[in-house]
């Protein structure tokens, strides 16, 4: 999943909003290096990753994409999600995302020396181009795609991909509404199992 589906998915708090972007940044084995709130949501975005890649209605968006993508298909598909959420924000979320965005972007300023380096860089130009409420935007979705072709060395036509997610957006509605409802519950059900896990570090302690 992309950014705005995985703060989406956070606990409203800077450092579950840092973990749930800092998934894409943090490689390898996770220690104890970082605080329990940030380190549950770096396992929470790892965990929402892999149950994605397995969400029947996600793998079955990605198999209308024409073939000619290969494995671009699942980027694509990640992307299109990110609109779509966007798009229909005011049914899964009580907060306006332009709030909610604001909101976002001073949350990971409150705490920018614990934001891996990566995010650190990323940062300023995501909340000066207000990167989370522009996913509503049809012509932006056509641009990531774009960069995303741009950052793989044009090995996979992604910037032709627009039309393509396009051409099947009612299907992708469909399966993006199935794939939030699936993919809630499972939220809901890591969060505790995490809880839990944190609860049992800190009691041995």
């Amino acid at each position: 999943m992309n950014y705005l589906a995985h703060l989406y998915f956070s606990d409203p708090d800077p450092l579950a909003w840092a973990g749930s972007l800092m998934g894409d940044f943090v490689k390898g084995t996770l220690g104890n290096e970082f605080p329990p709130q940030l380190l549950k949501h770096i396992k929470l975005h790892r965990r929402i990753d892999s149950y994605t890649r397995d969400s029947v209605p996600f793998q079955d968006s990605r198999r209308r994409i024409d073939p000619r993508f290969r494995h671009g298909r699942s980027v694509m598909v990640d992307v299109f999600y990110d609109h779509l959420l966007a798009a229909h924000w005011d049914d899964y979320h009580a907060q306006p995302l332009e709030e909610f965005s604001l909101q976002v972007y001073a949350g990971l300023e409150d705490v920018f020396e614990l934001l891996s380096p990566g995010l650190q860089r990323i940062l300023p130009r995501m909340a000066e181009r207000n990167w989370l409420l522009s996913y509503q935007e049809e012509p932006v979705i056509q641009r990531v795609l774009q960069r995303l072709e741009e950052r793989i060395g044009h090995r996979l036509p992604l910037a032709e991909g627009y039309g393509e997610l396009s051409r099947l957006r009612p299907d992708s509605e469909t399966d993006f509404c199935l794939f939030i409802s699936q993919a809630t519950r499972f939220v809901r059900a890591q969060r505790i199992l995490l809880d839990d896990h944190n609860h049992d570090d800190s009691s041995s302690n």
